[in-house]
């Protein structure tokens, strides 16, 4: 009998956090287990979801709210709604904010809850979010575990474990369809571009990229952005675009916008910038690994635990742009020690990161609550 698995994703936008809870659905095993979704949203996971031919459905997932009882009471009861027609042996929430509807509903029906922990918070964030409390928290980093048990050791310890996020090594391209793509994308053919991939926002060191770009006049190369700021519908990128225009680099810059196949598209650059302020894991740097594509990162975080410096990539300070532009320029100038990285990062991705890695640690986890995870029977929730 396959394992059921409810899985819960507040999805207010499409990004990291959704990109890897796909990720995951894709790396389970068919044979031992039945994913069941749902989104707090319509959109672009939702959609994805569905193609995979995994069930999903939106319903609203909201935080507990004192002065609105009414929305948070009647978020958990759908989710029991759901889990009671389902009957998962596993409760699994994407990230913290999805985590309060699908706890409270797993303690209703006396079976584990799982939850992933994406992003830094707070010690009273964490626990106010684990209020219902859980059977194990996934850090997707050793890096994130740590800060978060010096921070709510009585949350977290003996509770915790590691499963970093998977990647899937693209369809290569060959010379003519790389052609057709970076035409497609406006790219030249005859230049070196160096991109960021994914959320446009402050927190992944878009003003450093701009700054590193502006320090980098001298060189023949062109700047990608590949992504958007969905949070805000692109306020941010927008904010961006204007001080790329106000430094006269204008003619320098392509913005791509947002891009389902964003993944894939990497292939379609020289470089790949990662200067974040801080990233528990680093998913954009990973997907340039995938991509055989050199990266040049912020030494933060989890980037550390992704990209090995000098093997797969770069490694500068984190808000730096001189080093950032320094890290870029030592690669535009050195072909071969580009083309030594990206194999290396490929390599790695594939044997560390890999869709089969990161299925049998996801395995392994629910292995771990299978005694206390059996299929509730028709009668038996209190």
């Amino acid at each position: 009998m396959r394992r059921r698995v409810l899985y819960l994703a507040w999805a207010p936008f499409f990004s990291g956090a959704e990109r890897a809870m796909l990720m995951t659905l894709r790396s389970l095993d068919p044979a031992l287990y039945e994913p069941y979704v749902l989104a707090g949203t319509h959109g672009e996971f939702a959609a994805q979801v569905r193609a995979l031919g995994i069930p999903c459905d939106i319903v609203p997932i909201t935080q507990l709210d004192r002065a609105k009882p009414f929305s948070s009471s009647l978020s958990v009861a759908r989710v029991a709604a759901a889990a009671l027609r389902f009957r998962p042996a596993i409760i699994h929430a994407n990230d913290m904010p999805s985590y309060q509807p699908g706890g409270y509903a797993a303690r209703l029906l006396g079976i584990p809850s799982v939850t992933h922990l994406r992003f830094p918070d707070t010690p009273e964030a964490y626990r106010w979010f684990f209020r219902p409390g859980f059977s194990l928290a996934i850090f997707i980093s050793e890096s994130f575990k740590a800060e978060a048990l010096s921070q709510a050791a009585d949350l977290f310890t003996g509770k915790a474990t590691v499963v970093y996020d998977a990647v899937e090594l693209p369809r290569e391209w060959d010379a003519a369809e790389r052609a057709a793509r970076r035409r497609e994308l406006d790219l030249p053919m005859d230049r070196p571009v160096v991109a960021m991939t994914g959320q446009v926002s402050e927190v992944k060191g878009i003003w450093e990229f701009v700054e590193a770009a502006d320090r980098l006049r001298d060189a023949d190369v062109v700047f990608a952005v590949l992504g958007d700021d969905l949070r805000t519908g692109g306020a941010v990128r927008k904010e961006m675009e204007s001080r790329v225009t106000s430094l006269g680099l204008r003619d320098r810059f392509r913005f791509l916008g947002f891009r389902p196949d964003a993944p894939e598209l990497v292939q379609a650059f020289d470089i790949i910038a990662a200067p974040s302020r801080v990233e528990p894991f680093g998913l954009a740097s990973l997907e340039a690994m995938a991509a055989a594509r050199p990266v040049v990162a912020s030494r933060v975080g989890g980037i550390p635990e992704v990209v090995r410096d000098n093997q797969d990539g770069i490694l500068v300070p984190a808000g730096d742009p001189q080093a950032l532009a320094g890290g870029i320029s030592r690669l535009l100038r050195d072909a071969p020690l580009r083309q030594m990285m990206g194999a290396s990062g490929q390599r790695r991705a594939q044997d560390v990161f890999g869709m089969h890695v990161h299925g049998a640690a996801m395995h392994r986890v629910y292995e771990q609550l299978a005694p206390r995870a059996q299929p509730f029977q028709s009668g038996e929730v209190a």
